[in-house]
């Protein structure tokens, strides 16, 4: 059995990485200033703020699911790379009998 452990837990760093940047955009697309852009455009851009607020929301929801994808994968590869290290550690010690 050979697993590069080092690697794997690489890939849960990244992981990890990859779900704080997504939960950031996540937050960024809820923070966009719908309200505020509603005064300057008036009932002619109204339809239009109605549609990015929705498309807002909608990615906020996407990325948010999508880092806790992420986050579920880096721990996922951190726990497959233990299981690995404890398995060659158990069959060290039973070439050492």
């Amino acid at each position: 059995m050979l697993a590069d452990t080092h690697t794997i837990r690489a890939l849960a760093h990244i992981h990890t990485a990859h779900a704080a940047e997504l939960a950031a955009a996540a937050a960024a697309l809820t923070a966009v200033p719908v309200a505020a852009a509603a005064e300057a455009l008036g009932p002619v851009g109204a339809r239009f703020l109605a549609a990015l607020s929705d498309s807002a929301s909608a990615g906020s929801a996407e990325a948010a699911a999508l880092a806790d994808r992420f986050t579920g994968g880096a721990g996922a590869a951190a726990g497959s790379a233990a299981a690995y290290d404890g398995a060659a550690l158990r069959a060290a010690a039973l070439f050492r009998v």
